[in-house]
């Protein structure tokens, strides 16, 4: 991965959803970039084992287990962010509550406590954790705030619609807060993913499923963690300081043409 080297020096981050995946791939490449990162996960091995990998690598991470659902563990989980590295300026939500995807049904079928589980991490989540980050960024006199979305906030999969409400729900979220405290120095931005292949996803998605997505992509490939976390540390770094409310959406090309196009190919092609 080709990256400039620095961007984030002196910078202390917080990333939740780090223990694997895309929040992982960020939250080593803000370490990599000079910041000094608080990896945030449920699972206090899986953000052990991420914090590890950044000493490894000469950079410096603190792991911390943390329900983003909880609001006393979200208060807890940012005042020790700020206390470990003397303040607050990057705030990365990545975490997402995946134990309800096959729960996550038909709305005439849905169970509303599934639906609330769902928000309660990909919402709500970010809800709690940047109001708590907020108050610090605005003693700093500034921060960048980024959310993960998805392509799934505008275009449906016919399935798991509490998991596309809570997606859409935070770049409604996200725009409220660049609002309010933009003119204070706080940016708030959305990151919108595509089909990324991850473990999670591997485990979710047969090999013909993926081939699909791999159909529906205007790329000779799949995205990787690295794809969105490249496109987060534009969105943390002073590179984007006059982006603020913006959806930056990585998916390949899969959202940018009408859905016949694959199969126009395919006839084409003499399929």
């Amino acid at each position: 991965m080709s990256t400039t080297v620095g961007r984030l020096t002196g910078k202390s981050a917080l990333v939740t959803g780090a223990g694997s995946g895309i929040g992982a791939a960020t939250a080593e490449l803000f370490a990599r970039e000079g910041a000094k990162v608080v990896v945030a996960d449920i699972d206090l091995s899986s953000a052990r084992m991420t914090a590890e990998r950044i000493r490894d690598d000469g950079g410096v991470a603190e792991p911390f287990a943390a329900d983003v659902s909880d609001e006393m563990s979200v208060a807890n989980l940012v005042e020790f962010a700020a206390d470990s590295h003397g303040g607050l300026d990057i705030l990365q939500n990545y975490a997402s509550n995946r134990s309800v995807v096959t729960q996550d049904v038909d709305v005439a079928d849905a169970s509303p406590s599934v639906w609330l589980k769902q928000l309660a991490v990909d919402l709500m989540g970010c809800m709690l954790t940047s109001k708590y980050a907020v108050p610090h960024m605005l003693r700093a006199g500034g921060g960048s705030i980024t959310n993960s979305s998805s392509v799934v906030a505008w275009l449906s999969l016919e399935s798991r619609p509490a998991y596309a409400t809570s997606k859409a729900g935070v770049i409604g979220l996200s725009k409220s807060l660049a609002t309010e405290y933009g003119k204070q120095g706080i940016r708030c931005n959305v990151i919108a993913p595509g089909h990324i292949v991850t473990p999670a996803t591997e485990k979710q998605f047969s090999e013909i499923q993926t081939q699909v997505m791999l159909d529906h992509v205007s790329a000779p490939r799949l995205g990787r963690p690295d794809d969105v976390a490249l496109a987060a540390l534009f969105l943390a770094s002073p590179d984007s300081t006059f982006i603020n409310g913006q959806v930056l959406v990585v998916d390949g090309g899969l959202s940018a043409y009408a859905p016949m196009i694959p199969s126009f190919r395919r006839l084409t092609q003499g399929e």
